[in-house]
């Protein structure tokens, strides 16, 4: 396995440094499909607050009441963000023309309550079904450490994310590089914890690892796409990010023996059983 981690990784340096990449394959994101519940008109980003709060409903207190449910004495609130808007005047430069438009002045709190946390008239708790037909490879590596990996629609650039907190996986798009480049953050958090945000040497680690994986795959197509995230977290040109790379080999190398040593593992017990 080491010997087809080191050949992938040297065919990927090579690819970048003399810039033979496949086609680029773009992002398809996930598109929203429709539903009764409040949240599935949420941001993404609310979204995932939801589920880091461990439900996939969560509603106001007036809300829940309209659907003949109340919120168990005792309960707290978690809050979503709304924005906080007003229409303001302003005039076109060009014509002088006065127009209205809507200006985004902040956001505030709005406290919600997770269906867990109410009683009352039973709910529909089926939800859109945004997994893919067939999972990528890797899957079982994720659930060996009981990662909660959840596939849901997108309304930004956003395409997935890893939260060390809850150990989960939110996908926005059936894309494997996605997948596997936040199943190396996962892994990379059990090399040492990660750090908040998106902090550049965890951010070329998991795009690294993600491309060495797509290669190993059969994924070529995501090569170039891989290359313009890490140059542009390295802040350099595409041609010169394997620069960046070498200064991380030692992560990438122990995220990407993490994740196939347990790969190996859980292939041989599948034979086993």
């Amino acid at each position: 396995m080491k010997d087809q981690v080191m050949e992938a990784t040297q065919k990927l340096l090579g690819m970048w440094e003399s810039g033979d990449l496949p086609k680029a394959v773009v992002h398809t994101m996930l598109a929203r499909q429709n539903g009764e519940r409040p949240c599935d008109a949420w941001s993404l980003a609310n979204q995932i607050l939801m589920l880091i709060n461990g439900t996939e409903d969560a509603r106001g207190f007036r809300q829940w009441e309209k659907v003949g449910r109340n919120v168990k004495k005792g309960s707290k609130a978690f809050y979503i963000l709304g924005p906080i808007v007003r229409n303001v005047q302003e005039r076109d430069e060009e014509t002088g023309e006065i127009r209205e438009k809507t200006a985004l002045l902040g956001f505030k709190g709005i406290p919600v309550f997770r269906i867990e946390d109410t009683e009352g008239e039973p709910m529909d708790t089926t939800r859109p079904d945004y997994t893919p037909p067939v999972l990528p490879p890797l899957m079982n590596v994720a659930s060996a450490w009981e990662i909660d990996v959840k596939y849901a629609a997108g309304n930004s650039r956003f395409y997935g994310c890893y939260y060390p907190q809850s150990d989960n996986i939110l996908l926005c798009t059936h894309d494997e590089i996605t997948f596997f480049h936040e199943l190396s953050h996962a892994a990379h958090n059990r090399v040492r914890p990660l750090k908040g945000g998106q902090d550049k040497n965890q951010e070329i680690v998991a795009e690294t690892s993600a491309a060495i994986l797509c290669l190993m795959y059969g994924y070529e197509g995501f090569v170039s796409k891989a290359r313009s995230y890490v140059a542009h977290y390295a802040n350099m040109e595409p041609k010169e990010c394997t620069k960046a790379v070498m200064r991380v080999i030692s992560d990438i190398e122990k995220v990407l023996d993490l994740i196939l040593s347990e790969a190996d593992r859980q292939d041989q017990q599948s034979v086993g059983a």
